[in-house]
């Protein structure tokens, strides 16, 4: 998903882009998840290895730094996928509801997923912390919708999205209670009914994070529902902190979240998988909009998605940037500053954890001698200006005559 091309108009393929390994460390290396597959007909199967460290884009959003103050508790985030596992372990004790398939008549529960997209999306939202492994999501407390509404092909391939599956998604998720949506696919068609499905979310003060796409290399189409006014439009980032090459442009472009090789949960097991694509940065700002509206509730969500583009890491560039956006979600910075157009309104700043500080490194030759010199000179250059200065008062009084001066003389001897 999140790719916004098909082969026919308004489907959407799910399909994202083949993840490359990242490790935190060498001991993180030996244990580096399979890039998620893509291509595979019928259900995936679950992840065999675990990611034992911190996986690069938890470092870089370093949302642990906020939980002292939220993690997204009472907040739910509604997943219009393909269905989200809820007996996944980061996953299970019932923070997964039973969810809604809007594909079928029956309306059928969608808390378990063949294909496996939703649940690495909603992992990244919300997948708590666990002994044994360095990935968490970025509001381990917050409570997964999910909403299956991509359609199961005949052959067993990936699923596929329509405009209007996916406007049934977004009402179903809005009706469920979510306050945060997750959509992680896009279209080239302004299908009325997604628009319409947007402007319904809007209305229930709903914040709406869609991916940008991956089509940066194909023209950039303008994709939907992702530039709708009121949606906010994610790309993708790499370890670099540099836009991923496939990752949609634009000025509708909100921000953007690491995108390249990012960890998540499969479905069916307790392990990991690695993926790319603007599919899993979306749901980096949809974690950030939980932690925002847990610990600000009085916030409407048009003031959600203002606060995370203003507080977001700003690139060197007029903004928004076509490229950037309003530049790389910050999650403490979203959820503890204080807004000019807040005050009054806004929940007290509390301060969370610091963060490490850097170690110093020591400079080559003989800069730090000179340092060192240069702190206790200064004292002793100001004391000796001080002495000069009334030495040259004595002197105008004296009219610049010759002190008188007292001689000690020895005594003579005989």
């Amino acid at each position: 998903m999140g790719n916004g091309k098909a082969g026919r108009p308004g489907v959407l393929a799910i399909t994202v882009v083949t993840g490359l390994l990242w490790a935190s460390s060498p001991a993180a290396a030996q244990q580096a998840p399979a890039p998620l597959p893509t291509e595979q007909k019928g259900c995936l199967q679950a992840p065999e290895t675990t990611e034992a460290g911190v996986p690069w884009a938890q470092q870089r959003m370093a949302v642990d730094r906020v939980w002292s103050l939220t993690k997204g508790a009472g907040v739910t985030v509604g997943v219009v996928d393909t269905g989200v596992d809820g007996n996944t372990p980061q996953l299970s004790g019932g923070r997964v509801k039973p969810g809604l398939d809007v594909t079928t008549p029956e309306r059928k529960p969608a808390n378990d997923d063949c294909f496996g997209h939703g649940t690495f999306v909603a992992g990244i939202i919300g997948a708590a912390v666990r002994p044994g492994t360095g990935f968490a999501g970025v509001a381990p407390e917050a409570t997964i919708l999910p909403i299956r509404c991509a359609i199961t092909t005949e052959d067993g391939s990936p699923p596929v999205l329509t405009a209007a599956e996916m406007a049934k998604g977004i009402r179903a998720a809005v009706d469920g209670g979510a306050r945060v949506i997750n959509i992680s696919a896009s279209t080239d068609n302004p299908d009325p009914e997604l628009a319409e499905a947007v402007r319904y979310a809007a209305q229930r003060d709903v914040v709406v994070v869609a991916s940008a796409a991956n089509t940066a290399q194909q023209g950039d189409p303008i994709t939907y529902p992702a530039s709708y006014p009121t949606v906010i439009a994610v790309g993708a980032i790499d370890m670099l902190g540099k836009k991923a090459d496939f990752s949609q442009t634009g000025k509708f472009l909100s921000l953007v979240a690491p995108g390249v090789g990012v960890t998540s949960l499969g479905p069916g097991g307790a392990g990991h998988w690695v993926g790319s694509g603007t599919s899993y940065a979306a749901p980096f700002v949809a974690g950030v909009a939980a932690l925002v509206r847990a610990y600000r509730p009085q916030l409407s969500a048009e003031q959600v998605k203002h606060r995370l583009e203003a507080t977001a890491d700003h690139p060197a560039a007029a903004l928004p940037d076509a490229r950037l956006g309003w530049g790389t979600v910050n999650a403490m910075a979203a959820v503890t500053t204080l807004l000019p157009e807040e005050s009054g309104t806004a929940a007290p700043v509390v301060a969370a954890e610091p963060a490490p500080l850097p170690v110093p490194i020591r400079p080559d030759g003989p800069g730090e001698v000179v340092a060192v010199v240069a702190t206790v000179s200064v004292p002793v250059l100001a004391l000796l200006g001080l002495l000069v200065f009334r030495l040259c008062l004595g002197a105008k009084r004296r009219r610049w005559k010759r002190a008188r001066v007292v001689e000690f003389s020895r005594p003579r001897t005989h």
